[in-house]
């Protein structure tokens, strides 16, 4: 017998088998290491996915399994007894069938995934299939079935994310993550999981439910969030615990439509919202930290071009570090 790996894709290619073919199959498929049939498969997949030929409907499917039990000779309530099958076991075998015929049944293919990235200085706005807009902030990875809104309107994130959700009574709006789980049906909500300990819920509007996935005794916890409130849990203490989120609200509020605005806000909470936004070190004159600032910052402007805006309503001077990882905002007075 040649090479496992090979005869396998051999058969794959093949549009009939012989009965030395099915009876090979039906003993492979019995023993316990399956690794070369996963890889046969797997590649099949990958080849399937680029190829032009349309995949069979799914109501075609019953007739097909029908002639899979036909190529391998299982009739309908045959007891083999000279071997155990397990579902899984048949299922493979039904997907190598398929691929070397038609096509793989959708009944049997792997949900394929939409995927979103942003490198770690850029942002994106991305429109999911529902309406529902997602705000992706830098080093974000988001997920989701190409099926999605169809029945169900799941997405899996790591990283930040800021989420305006489409009102949808009948379809719930859930996000995964490594470390909670957050439902909703239509509000405006920040989420973010930038490591393995630790992940935060801020609410905009409206309420949505956070669960931990903690493995001890936080495990399955729930907490209800209104608007300006927050979630965090913590994966070393096992709590998820709930706290005012006004601040923070704000930031993501006034980040999502594209201009920060100040009416008399202290200047540490200002320089505080563009050390955020722009993931810069500034550091601020003690004297000026408390000064009221009145001005309009917008997002599409460079930080330096913000910085200037601040240092001419205080009087104040912008000094640069020498390494250029920073800012410093020194001298001026409240007027």
């Amino acid at each position: 017998m040649q090479n496992r790996k090979e005869y396998l894709k051999q058969l794959l290619q093949q549009k009939e088998w012989k009965q030395e073919d099915r009876d090979w199959l039906l003993q492979y498929l019995n023993e316990n290491d399956l690794t070369d049939l996963k890889d046969a498969a797997s590649a099949a997949y990958e080849a399937d996915l680029q190829s032009t030929d349309p995949v069979l409907e799914r109501e075609h499917s019953a007739r097909i399994l029908e002639q899979i039990h036909q190529r391998i000779s299982l009739p309908k309530g045959a007891v083999v007894r000279s071997m155990w099958f397990s579902r899984w076991k048949v299922a493979a075998a039904a997907i190598i069938i398929l691929v070397a015929g038609a096509g793989i049944l959708s009944l049997f293919r792997k949900p394929v995934k939409q995927l979103l990235v942003t490198a770690e200085k850029q942002r994106k706005t991305f429109t999911l299939p529902d309406g529902t807009i997602v705000y992706l902030e830098p080093g974000t990875t988001i997920q989701y079935a190409t099926s999605y809104g169809k029945e169900e309107r799941n997405v899996t994130l790591t990283g930040e994310a800021l989420f305006k959700v489409e009102k949808d009574d009948a379809h719930p709006f859930i996000v995964a993550s490594s470390l909670i789980s957050t439902r909703v049906l239509g509000t405006s909500f920040n989420m973010e999981v930038r490591n393995s300990s630790e992940a935060k819920v801020v609410v905009l509007n409206g309420m949505v439910q956070v669960e931990a996935k903690g493995e001890e005794n936080q495990q399955g916890k729930e907490l209800i969030l209104t608007a300006n409130k927050s979630a965090v849990y913590n994966k070393d203490t096992h709590l998820l615990e709930m706290s005012d989120a006004t601040d923070d609200a704000r930031f993501y509020s006034q980040k999502q439509q594209g201009r920060f605005v100040y009416d008399g806000e202290e200047l540490i909470k200002v320089v505080n919202d563009l050390q955020r936004y722009y993931n810069a070190e500034i550091r601020l004159d003690k004297r000026i930290q408390h000064c009221a600032f009145y001005g309009d910052v917008n997002i599409v402007d460079d930080l330096e071009k913000a910085l200037d805006l601040i240092a001419v309503s205080l009087n104040a001077k912008i000094n640069k570090d020498k390494n250029g990882n920073g800012y410093m905002i020194a001298g001026g007075n409240c007027q």
